[in-house]
């Protein structure tokens, strides 16, 4: 694999607090691009496809609990549900390409208000829509989702706190915070990637678990292990591990686990049983490998903008650690 590219990477994630700033600078200016969003609408639908999808989930599980109802849906969907005329459709595509994402724009306008949320406000998916939400994040180099995916969520995060004021909704003031959560967790990295690293290094699979309110940040760690260093990762519920894929720990096994269910400790108790180790981040957990511990963390918005950062900077760390000869086996 190139070094070139690798690199790249690395850039594109350093970049990832200013480029969280910047976001928040546009948004809390006045004008910005929340007073184009119009009145509450009745119901949310959010569709996307890979990370952004993953941050569809993410709005539509803060929607819920802000008291607006919501779902999240693929785009490609055979099948969607409905949305009454004074809903609105967040269709999210960070290229404004994702055809999937433009053509179920083009079909729903009119028909109900269309959101886009995108990182180009020229691209096929704003034509489409009544209202563009920008992600201000900058071309990412490696072509791979970081700064964008994290640019989504705080996109979506201040967008339902707009329409759930006094709900506890997340505003531009909420989240200056997170931007130095997310510096600090970057600036402690030395103090786990390299362990965190070895004990993940060469694994044959992955499994990345997370309650499921946090569907959005599993969904991205698992992503960011498949794409850069080509580890076969699946995301899990932690709690539903337990029912559905205890089976495939054998001697070896490895999970990074985001602390914060119920079953945390049945889970690193199961897979130390059978062989294998467990990586932790938040809280630590009797048994695991390695603890990551990261800033308190309340919202979900939050931490899928705070924590994704450790799987991309895991997976880079892995990445350069793999031969093109090996990810030409993959």
């Amino acid at each position: 694999m190139s070094v070139d590219r690798v690199a790249t990477l690395g850039a594109d994630i350093e970049a990832g607090p200013a480029a969280l700033a910047a976001l928040l600078d546009a948004y809390g200016a006045p004008g910005g691009p929340l007073e184009a969003l119009g009145e509450r609408p009745s119901m949310i639908g959010c569709v996307g496809l890979g990370s952004s999808r993953y941050a569809a989930l993410a709005a539509a599980a803060g929607a819920w609990h802000a008291g607006l109802s919501a779902w999240a849906e693929y785009a490609s969907a055979a099948s969607l549900p409905s949305l009454p005329s004074d809903g609105a459709l967040l269709a999210i595509s960070a290229s404004g390409r994702t055809r999937e994402v433009v053509q179920l724009a083009r079909r729903r306008r009119g028909l109900a208000r269309v959101i886009a949320v995108t990182n180009d406000p020229a691209s096929p998916l704003a034509e489409e829509a009544d209202v563009v939400l920008p992600l201000v994040a900058s071309a990412e180099g490696a072509g791979i989702a970081t700064r964008t995916f994290r640019a989504t969520i705080a996109v979506l995060a201040l967008m339902v706190g707009r329409w759930t004021a006094g709900a506890g909704g997340t505003t531009v003031r909420d989240m200056r915070g997170t931007v130095e959560r997310l510096r600090a967790v970057m600036d402690g990295r030395d103090a786990w990637l390299p362990e965190a690293a070895v004990l993940l290094d060469r694994a044959t699979s992955i499994d990345v678990l997370g309650d499921a309110t946090d569907a959005a940040l599993t969904s991205q760690a698992a992503l960011m292990l498949r794409e850069a260093p080509r580890i076969p990762a699946v995301a899990h519920d932690t709690a539903d591990w337990l029912h559905t894929a205890v089976y495939q720990a054998w001697p070896g096994h490895r999970a990074l686990l985001y602390a914060g269910s119920a079953a945390d400790a049945d889970v690193v108790a199961a897979i130390r049983r059978r062989g294998g180790e467990t990586v932790v981040v938040g809280s630590r957990v009797e048994g695991a490998a390695l603890s990551i511990e990261t800033p308190p963390l309340d919202r979900p918005f939050e931490r899928a903008t705070v924590l994704s950062v450790i799987a991309e900077l895991l997976s880079l760390e892995l990445w350069s650690r793999t031969t093109a000869e090996e990810v030409a086996l993959r």
